[in-house]
């Protein structure tokens, strides 16, 4: 009887932890939801250089429920680019993902990262080309309000 009573205990604590672990995930999928939709703001990268601009950014999710993201940039004389945003995460309120720009051979990635304040992000990017930091930059973004009919 002893060892019955002990089995229960263990296997209790086992179904907390997995239930805890389950709802962990889905609290942390679920923060992640604020960001689907458009986003526009400004960025400044290193020195004027890409990627500063005007952004709109898009957060969608693919067939398999990933979050995923697209960037366009407006920079000053009207040159246009776009890049993809991927490894997308909000913990604990902060924002963080990775662009990547193909702009000529070499494509320019920034590593992007800032607090979720309300429906506006506001942070910092390191910029890395060739597996090496090239610069710093900043950024800020405003959720746009969803447009009528969709």
């Amino acid at each position: 009887m002893f060892l019955e009573v002990d089995m229960r205990r263990i296997y209790a604590l086992f179904l907390l932890l997995a239930s805890a672990s389950f709802i962990s995930e889905l609290v942390a999928a679920d923060e992640t939801k604020i960001l689907l939709g458009v986003w526009a703001g400004k960025a400044t990268g290193p020195d004027g250089a890409p990627p500063t601009g005007d952004i709109t950014v898009t957060f969608s999710r693919d067939e398999t429920r990933t979050l995923k993201g697209k960037i366009v940039i407006k920079a000053p004389g009207g040159l246009q680019y776009s890049g993809e945003i991927s490894d997308i995460t909000v913990q604990k309120k902060v924002f963080s993902g990775t662009a990547v720009f193909k702009l000529g051979e070499n494509p320019l990635q920034a590593v992007v990262t800032g607090p979720l304040k309300g429906k506006t992000i506001q942070g910092t990017f390191s910029m890395m080309a060739k597996g090496e930091k090239i610069g710093e930059g900043t950024f800020n973004i405003t959720k746009e309000p969803v447009k009528a009919g969709k």
